[in-house]
């Protein structure tokens, strides 16, 4: 293994094991939401590796949480069936509606994608049965395996862990070998793609559909941790914070997402004892972070390295 792996690996590993040194609610608190962030974030930049802004992926989210609450409360569904089903509902209707939508590209795809996610949280709103309306769903029963009723937060956090860590391991595979050639042709030269025999439209929807598992991922634990939703934290600003956590990462690298979910996610509760100038603050933060890093933290590494 190559030293600057070795140091990457350490600090990973670092940055893994902080709230376990510090051992404070928030802190434990902090850590979960970076690691239920970063998957939203991780979705939506598979999209970004074939040159598809989905704004839609907040929506996929919401669909995944609304499911396995729903299941999980109201059916006495088991919390891996219902976070199965929360991944599989969400990726069967990109499935689905990606052979549609994907036909287009650039700025056309991304307002259709748009549209498509205001259009999954209009329905939770309309629908008073069985989505509850503005007022969501409450008393989602925490997650459970084998058993083992995951109430504490250093035990979610090790479930946050693992479904980031396989995520990962998900997305590295499509990007790695054969498949990885084709999902950066798609993006740089599609006509030289489809010359070869492969069939664009395919991969695209194969990879919109995993984008939307992940986030149906990410929903199934927010639900699950939160024990209440609502339409509200599936609008399209879930999606924008995902896109940005992505940029200030670094969109040519797979922990990009990571590692500005990382920064972001922390950021504004270091200006929460200034609550009026809290939204300023941080988007000046913001602002300082795409003048001086321009590729995003990962741009960073590569020049230190």
């Amino acid at each position: 293994m190559r030293p600057s792996r070795i140091v990457l690996a350490a600090i990973a590993a670092g940055v893994v094991l902080v709230p376990f040194a510090v051992d404070g609610r928030f802190v434990w608190h902090i850590a979960i939401l970076i690691g239920i962030k970063s998957l939203l974030a991780l979705s939506l930049h598979l999209m970004l590796r074939i040159g598809q802004l989905s704004l839609a992926q907040a929506g996929f989210m919401g669909m995944g949480a609304y499911a396995s609450a729903l299941l999980t409360r109201d059916v006495g569904t088991p919390f891996l069936l219902g976070m199965s089903a929360g991944i599989a509902i969400p990726a069967l209707a990109a499935w689905l509606i990606g052979s549609v939508i994907l036909k287009v590209r650039g700025v056309n795809f991304a307002l259709l994608t748009f549209v498509l996610g205001e259009a999954i949280v209009l329905v939770f709103v309309e629908f008073v049965f069985p989505f509850g309306g503005n007022n969501g769903i409450m008393r989602i029963p925490p997650a459970a395996i084998l058993g083992f009723t995951l109430r504490s937060r250093e035990s979610f956090y090790v479930l946050v862990l693992v479904t980031t860590a396989v995520a990962l391991l998900v997305v590295r595979a499509m990007l790695s070998g054969q498949p990885g050639q084709v999902l950066r042709g798609l993006e740089r030269n599609e006509p030289l793609v489809q010359s070869l025999g492969i069939e664009a439209l395919a991969w695209r929807r194969f990879v919109f559909t995993v984008s939307a598992g992940i986030a149906g991922a990410s929903g199934s634990l927010y639900a699950h941790y939160m024990g209440y939703i609502s339409p509200e934290a599936f609008n399209v600003t879930a999606t924008i914070n995902a896109l940005v956590m992505n940029v200030v990462g670094g969109v040519g690298a797979i922990l990009g997402p990571l590692a500005g979910a990382l920064l972001l996610v922390p950021l504004p509760e270091l200006f929460r004892t200034a609550l009026g100038w809290q939204q300023f603050l941080y988007g000046v933060s913001l602002l300082l972070l795409m003048v001086f890093l321009p590729q995003g933290l990962a741009g960073l590494a590569r020049r230190l390295k």
